[in-house]
């Protein structure tokens, strides 16, 4: 009984067993819920968020995290390509480093071979030469930015496609700092130049202005095939949904076609709900709440990291996720190392990979004192972190940069949030901070 009250007495789930969206006899009330979901969830990202592009295309309600829905993307768009002749080896796609795990996995579920674009740091350089001339970039870059190295995304275009089937190239928006939403809109552009597909991991991007808009210039400017988001990231409902966007409808219905079963009702019923309950101004009216506050939550940040010796990670191209530097920590922690001259010896002739890693495990220790005081969400980047995903080997893992040159924490501004809540996390992590000083 507690489970039929919990589903509302839908337990059918929705689509059936070859296409989603499509229509269940036997189960009216689900596939209204379904349908009524996907409609409202294009209505919240196209009248809520701005994310025009989308006006005239179509919303898909997955049953799945973001990462499981980018792999069915990246399966409908492989579906729909020819076969190459003489392929040298799987299908590729190119994916924009970002140091989180679901979407390089999302590659490999689909059966697919990942490519990984680097990253680099620091201001906009001069126009690179490999971009087509007379273009230039809009977009100016501050010194502790991590992005998308543009010219590399292109040499790597060169080398694979006409000997291997390029898939996609998969872009983002959403990202922790220091890293900074893509320049989708170039690489839109690159990907229409090439004839490959184009996918937007704007998993929590719906929130944010300045990447909306980018996905909105992309879309007119270049290729754009999906923009995949989190339900609970961008809606508030609990984690297991996702919303795929198109601005092609039938590709978006495509994506539906390729999903295997039928599926849990679950995350179509909470969206649904959620997004009623609200409504269009109080969706819009919490988004508005999050802009306003960011500036209020970055100058606290601030005012706590300046206390301690520390600054706040200058990404202004990030205003959803800030960062602040660990630098004096990691000095404070060496200076508590070497408290003899024969420890000091015996120091230098350790690795130095022994030593940046016995900093880092000390340094993490301040994100697992901030989840014990009940701040969840911070996360704290050591130097020098390397870590083996999917055969792939980052370096610096945690930053999306193989050379950051110092360790620091993040966290974010993010819809939902009160400003009461901001208060007790910039206390917290106040006293923290001071305990750890303690305890050297």
């Amino acid at each position: 009984r507690l489970v039929a009250e919990r589903h509302h007495f839908m337990s059918h789930g929705v689509g059936r067993s070859g296409d989603l969206l499509e229509a269940q006899p036997k189960a009216v009330g689900s596939t209204i819920v379904g349908r009524l979901a996907c409609a409202l969830a294009r209505d919240a990202a196209v009248r809520g968020s701005g994310l025009t592009c989308v006006d005239k295309g179509l919303a898909v309600v997955l049953p799945v995290c973001t990462g499981m829905a980018c792999s069915l993307v990246l399966r409908s768009l492989a579906n729909a390509l020819p076969p190459l002749e003489g392929a040298t080896g799987p299908d590729v796609v190119l994916w924009s480093r970002i140091d989180q795990k679901s979407c390089l996995k999302s590659v490999y579920a689909a059966g697919m071979e990942c490519a990984v674009v680097p990253t680099v740091r620091g201001e906009l350089p001069s126009p690179s030469s490999d971009a087509p001339s007379g273009r230039r970039r809009r977009r100016t870059y501050a010194s502790d930015e991590v992005r998308t190295d543009l010219p590399a995304l292109r040499r790597l275009l060169l080398d694979y496609v006409g000997r291997r089937r390029v898939v996609a190239v998969i872009s983002t928006t959403s990202c922790f700092a220091p890293r900074i939403p893509d320049d989708v809109d170039e690489i839109a552009r690159i990907c229409e130049e090439f004839a490959v597909g184009h996918v937007v991991n704007h998993a929590y991007g719906l929130q944010c202005q300045l990447a909306t808009k980018l996905v909105n210039r992309a879309a007119a400017v270049g290729k754009v095939d999906a923009i995949v988001c989190s339900t609970d990231k961008n809606f508030l409902t609990p984690v297991g949904g996702s919303v795929v966007l198109c601005p092609d409808a039938e590709f978006a219905a495509g994506v539906g076609r390729t999903y295997p079963g039928r599926a849990s009702g679950s995350p179509a019923m909470d969206l649904t709900m959620t997004l009623l309950s609200m409504g269009l101004e109080g969706y819009k009216g919490l988004l508005a709440k999050r802009e306003k506050m960011r500036e209020s939550f970055r100058k606290k940040l601030n005012d706590v990291a300046a206390s301690h010796g520390e600054r706040v990670l200058d990404c202004p191209n990030n205003t959803i996720s800030f960062g602040i530097t660990l630098g004096g920590v990691e000095g404070r922690i060496l200076a508590s190392l070497n408290m003899s001259s024969l420890e000091i010896d015996q120091r230098r002739e350790a690795s130095s990979v022994d030593r940046t890693k016995e900093v880092g495990l000390k340094v993490s220790r301040i994100g697992s004192m901030l989840f014990t005081r009940n701040v969840s969400g911070a996360r704290v980047v050591p130097q020098g972190l390397d870590k083996i995903i999917c055969g792939h080997n980052f370096r610096g893992f945690g930053s999306s940069n193989e050379n950051y040159p110092t360790a620091y924490m993040t966290a974010a501004c993010a819809i939902g949030m009160e400003e009461t809540e901001i208060d007790t996390f910039v206390k917290r992590l106040d006293k923290v901070l001071k305990d750890f000083d303690k305890g050297l």
